[in-house]
């Protein structure tokens, strides 16, 4: 009875020993995938700084590019000979004017809406990785739990329990194993998507350039249209009384163009607003998500 009794005493000081070095693995493990979660969310915002300074640098070439197109149709205005027919000229290039205006202000906005899409797709992200380590957390504390009541329940049948525990300790490394899989097809995927996107926005780069170079063009065959039919001397007559009405449109298109640059510059003051709003949203969401890893980090060590 004695050797049974010691047998009994070492046997569960073995699986006590056990049982402290599986806890000790768990925390480990937990540490690790606390640092992993960490590191993709550094990834993430410095992914997000670069697509808000390439959109500042693609809102400023639109500027300079505009600027441009505004100085070339001012010098085309101020050549003499095409004062008899300015007035068609000029209200067919107020109507491409006003058509560019519409298309590049419909793109800037597809633009933030992507962004917006984007910047939820990754929230929602983070918020599917968060949940999937609270249960694996409660997890592992429901197995530590069942297998410290097990320990002191079946002292009697400890060869069938130490089977039990090694296929669970199995199975647990095995769905940690298939969820670092899926955290990492998930980045591959997101990784993916950006890319599609900067090429998509390349893409409109390339159309809007493609299509006022054609404006370009189609601006300078009608100057030389009506350069040649300028040259004809029984137009002069009708210069001399254009004259006057031309100096009107030229005011008026100067107005114009007035309007349209205080209605840029609210454009642009309101995305610098929504870039800083959507900072302060990033750095609170970073807050709490650290706040988090803190409140989990101490937990894990409690």
């Amino acid at each position: 009875m004695n050797k049974t009794t010691e047998n009994n005493e070492l046997h569960s000081l073995n699986k006590t020993t056990e049982l402290h070095s599986l806890n000790q693995n768990n925390e480990l493990h937990s540490l690790n995938k606390t640092t992993e979660l960490h590191s993709l969310n550094k990834t993430t915002e410095l992914h997000s700084l670069n697509q808000i300074t390439e959109l500042h640098s693609m809102n400023k070439t639109t500027e300079h590019h505009s600027l441009n197109k505004s100085t070339e149709l001012h010098s085309l205005n101020k050549t003499t000979e095409l004062h008899s027919l300015n007035q068609i000229t000029k209200l067919h290039s107020l109507k491409e004017i006003t058509e560019l205006h519409s298309l590049n202000k419909t793109t800037e906005l597809h633009s933030m809406n992507k962004t917006t899409e984007l910047h939820s797709l990754n929230k929602n992200n983070e918020l599917h990785s968060l949940n999937l380590t609270t249960e694996l957390h409660s997890l592992n504390s429901n197995t530590e739990l069942h297998s410290m009541n097990k320990t002191t329940e079946l002292h009697s049948l400890n060869q069938n329990n130490e089977l039990h525990s090694l296929n669970k300790t199995t199975e647990l490394h095995s769905l940690n194993q298939n969820n670092e899989l899926h955290s990492l097809n998930k980045t591959t995927e997101l990784h993916s998507l950006n890319k599609t996107t900067e090429l998509h926005s390349l893409n409109q780069i390339t159309e809007l350039h493609s299509m006022n170079k054609t404006t370009e063009h189609h601006s300078l065959n009608k100057t030389t249209e009506l350069h040649s039919l300028n040259k004809t001397p029984e137009l002069h007559s009708l210069n001399q009384i254009t004259e006057l009405h031309s100096l009107k449109e030229i005011t008026e298109l100067h107005s114009l163009y007035k309007t349209t640059e205080l209605h840029s510059l609210n454009k642009n003051t309101e995305l610098h607003s929504l870039n800083h709003n959507t900072e302060l949203h990033s750095l609170n969401q970073n807050n709490k998500l650290h706040s988090l890893n803190l409140t989990t980090e101490i937990h894990s060590l409690n």
